[in-house]
């Protein structure tokens, strides 16, 4: 046979289940603060590129986007790692000693008079 709960029990269970919801949002809430405040999404005025690249990136499919209403929209990790494929490395120069001034020597020779 079932015991009957008094009221008092009843309201104390529900205080001790509200106590941990809420403490428990207040834990998610804290960890959403700390973390990046910054939206995960570039439009054209928010990327770090200028707004008229943005668009014909997005255009040629350089990396996933869509639109959400007029604006056309993508992930901040997808445009950043795209943006880090663009990086330009300077090619090193091949001529080093007498090579070097070989060439540049040559570049000081007069040259031919037309006819």
């Amino acid at each position: 046979m079932r015991k009957a709960v008094t009221q008092d029990e009843l309201s104390r269970a529900f205080a001790t289940i509200a106590r941990y919801l809420a403490d428990s949002m207040r834990e998610v809430a804290n960890e959403n603060a700390a973390a990046d405040a910054s939206p995960a999404y570039y439009d054209a005025k928010t990327s770090p590129m200028g707004p008229t690249t943005f668009r014909r990136a997005a255009a040629a499919g350089a990396f996933p986007s869509f639109k959400v209403g007029r604006k056309v929209v993508a992930r901040k990790v997808d445009v950043d790692a795209w943006i880090a494929t663009q990086a330009r490395t300077p090619k090193p120069k091949a001529q080093n000693g007498d090579d070097a001034d070989a060439a540049f020597f040559a570049s000081l020779q007069p040259r031919r008079p037309r006819r």
